[in-house]
């Protein structure tokens, strides 16, 4: 019997949970260890454990068949470069690839020089460039995009008709020290309008497989109220876009983008995710990112009934040329993100016991994000909480069966929308 792999998952939130819960069906897979998890992902049967300590001795010591890289901070900082240097097969983009998500900059201007379709934006060098660009912007009667340059977690996108608001995101971004998201650079870029919706790709340097299309919810409250989070929940449409739309998808941005990143010399391997703006026949790219979604990949992961490892493996080797699209379910899903008190701002309620019930069935499963251990229970420890994913024959079944899933959980203060998945 050929042995079983030992897979090295780097990540700790709700998307590497549904990665490693997906990946140890695998009867390719004898281990999957996480680092550094978090202590609601392992399994009674020790297929997935946490581990931790620093990513490269981790390697040396477990000798994995495969490492999955979750987040996109470790790519930034060429954690794959590094570890592929040593021998080890990674999926994940190299620190060159991996500038579609680190520098907004580079990905808009990537995009106009290979044609692929984008909204209109103007780079600023500076605070005093982009206070000059803003005042001729209309604001107040179509709108402004601002985004940091950098990599901000989520939090470096501002979209406002407030002119006020837009001028303090600015000063936010790049003159408040304090501030989380820090910038010298910003695009002013203008807003789209539409249906928008997350695309994903699985790539090998030269092919891709699309992988998935997820919708999500980024404002904190119903009826896309509040401030913008790292997503308050996702759901996916059966017979949406459509099937004009995704040979668009896979014509004019996916293989776009491998051709123009080959040609830069850092050909994309991994995951790539296009966020899209879908408005009748027009598609646009709203972002890239190097990655599943989170929370797209709790809700993507469990609606795939074929085998990911393969494909993984595959891609991470630079072939996939033997592999086909995974097999969908016919279904639907919902996931519902439950957050702590005060979710986004940084004054939250943590440290919060959670009471869980039983609740995981053949069409319903819990992802954890934000826990830690305190004497042996689950408690809070970030904004994101956890996560609940249901499975139906319509949107409308998803969602009662992912909503009355909540009704098991429970900690002080928690919040969820409650219109996730309604279109």
């Amino acid at each position: 019997m050929t042995k079983r792999m030992t897979v090295l998952l780097l990540g700790s939130g709700g998307r590497e949970h549904a990665l490693a819960w997906k990946m140890a069906q695998s009867p390719l897979v004898e281990k999957i260890h996480v680092l550094p998890g978090n202590p609601g992902m392992p399994t009674k049967d020790g297929r997935i454990v946490c581990i931790e300590g620093e990513i490269d001795a981790a390697a040396r010591e477990l000798k994995p068949d495969l490492t999955v890289i979750g987040p996109e901070k470790p790519m930034a900082e060429g954690v794959t470069d590094r570890l592929e240097a040593a021998g080890f097969t990674v999926l994940g983009a190299s620190k060159d690839a991996a500038r579609l998500e680190s520098s907004k900059i580079f990905s808009k201007e990537f995009m106009g020089e290979e044609g692929i379709p984008t909204a209109r934006a103007v780079r600023c060098d500076g605070y005093a460039a982009a206070v000059a660009a803003l005042a001729t912007w209309d604001v107040e009667g179509k709108g402004v995009v601002i985004k940091a340059d950098g990599l901000a977690a989520g939090k470096g996108v501002i979209v406002t008709s407030n002119r006020a608001e837009a001028g303090q995101a600015l000063h936010d971004f790049m003159v408040d020290g304090a501030h989380p998201v820090k910038a010298e650079r910003v695009l002013l870029e203008e807003t789209l309008h539409g249906r928008e919706v997350s695309a994903f790709a699985l790539c090998d340097g030269e092919r891709f497989i699309p992988f998935g299309y997820i919708c999500d919810h980024k404002r904190a409250f119903d009826g896309d109220k509040g401030p913008t989070t790292g997503g308050m929940g996702a759901f996916s449409s059966k017979d949406w876009p459509s099937e004009a739309a995704r040979a668009f998808i896979n014509e004019h941005i996916f293989a776009a983008t491998l051709r123009g990143m080959q040609k830069r010399g850092a050909p994309f391997k991994g995951v790539l995710f296009a966020g899209l703006m879908i408005d009748g026949d027009d598609v646009k790219v709203i972002e890239f990112n190097v990655r599943l979604g989170d929370p797209e990949a709790q809700a993507l992961l469990p609606l795939i009934e074929s085998d990911i490892v393969p494909p993984f493996l595959a891609a991470a080797r630079g072939d996939l040329s033997a592999c086909a699209a995974p097999k969908i379910a016919g279904e639907t899903a919902v996931h519902v993100v439950m957050a702590s008190a005060g979710y986004p701002s940084p004054d939250m309620k943590l440290g919060e016991k959670i009471a869980l019930a039983p609740v995981m069935n053949d069409t319903a499963q819990v992802f954890f994000a934000g826990v830690k251990d305190k004497d042996g229970a689950l408690v809070s420890s970030g904004g994101r909480v956890l996560g609940v994913t249901a499975r139906g024959a319509t949107l409308a079944a998803a969602r009662q069966q992912a909503y009355a899933l909540l009704e098991n959980i429970s900690f002080s203060g928690a919040h969820w929308r409650r219109d996730i998945g309604r279109q």
